[in-house]
């Protein structure tokens, strides 16, 4: 097809000012929508259990997606002539001349939606990429935002789940493993101590019965490496519950006279 000959009008309806309005009413009341669902969908997801809040916050982004579908098609008609020799036309110039100019968002924008979908994160979600860790608060059309345990908000565009792993800590569940870390002095018996940290993780307030508690012993050079493992009640209790694990845990083991040491490379993981 011999584009330079085509006339361009035909691409287009004639717009007038009812028109406009028109294409001015869709967009508002989609973007009113979106906030009204901003706004409501959180406060009533921090009304619910656990396990359905992170269900209902994952309507925001899906409800997004939604309403831009909603706004294109009731847009294009309006403005358009649509045929499919004005789509063919419409795809092979405007296509291409804005694929280059908006490559990088483009990019972060199909990575988007495609974690709608494939869901690598949810809202709600514990997740680490690279070196940021934290929760799961919006997901935009470009990009994912982090509230840390720092209470800084990290954002974090769509496009590096192309390149990086995403580590989710709960992958859409209630409740992620919490992991407290000792370090037993090499000349010292190991006899009771998953009895001992096994005792302290059941008596925390934190912890989720319905999951099991390990403990997981490991001989290193500077002595015997000893993970306290458990799952606690409500996601947002996993920094109070690997404090309180940790510091009872020390306790109780230098009260059965197990002499707990320092190495220049320890320290908490997860």
């Amino acid at each position: 097809m011999d584009t330079e000959d085509y006339d361009l009008t035909k691409l287009f309806n004639d717009v007038s000012g009812w028109t406009i309005a028109q294409v001015g009413a869709i967009i508002l009341l989609c973007l009113l929508v979106y906030q009204v669902l901003r706004y409501v969908v959180p406060r009533v997801a921090e009304k619910l259990p656990a396990r359905f809040r992170l269900l209902v916050l994952n309507l925001i982004p899906l409800a997004r997606v939604t309403l831009f579908a909603v706004a294109v098609v009731l847009i294009i008609p309006l403005v358009f002539n649509v045929t499919l020799k004005n789509f063919i036309l419409v795809l092979g110039t405007v296509g291409v001349a804005l694929g280059f100019a908006i490559k990088d968002w483009a990019t972060s924008a199909v990575a988007g939606i495609v974690a709608i979908f494939e869901r690598p994160y949810r809202s709600g979600d514990w997740i680490r990429v690279g070196d940021d860790y934290g929760e799961v608060i919006d997901i935009h059309t470009r990009s994912v935002k982090l509230r840390t345990a720092d209470d800084d908000v990290v954002t974090i565009p769509h496009s590096r789940i192309w390149s990086e792993n995403i580590a989710s800590a709960n992958d859409g569940s209630k409740t992620l493993m919490c992991v407290a870390e000792f370090m037993v002095a090499p000349d010292r018996q190991t006899d009771g101590i998953i009895d001992i940290l096994t005792d302290v993780a059941h008596t925390s307030p934190y912890l989720d019965w319905a999951r099991p508690v390990q403990v997981i012993m490991q001989n290193e050079i500077y002595g015997t490496r000893v993970r306290l493992k458990a799952y606690p009640f409500e996601l947002r209790d996993q920094f109070n519950f690997t404090t309180d694990l940790t510091m009872r845990g020390r306790d109780a083991l230098i009260n059965a006279d197990i002499k707990i040491v320092a190495t220049p490379d320890f320290g908490p993981e997860g």
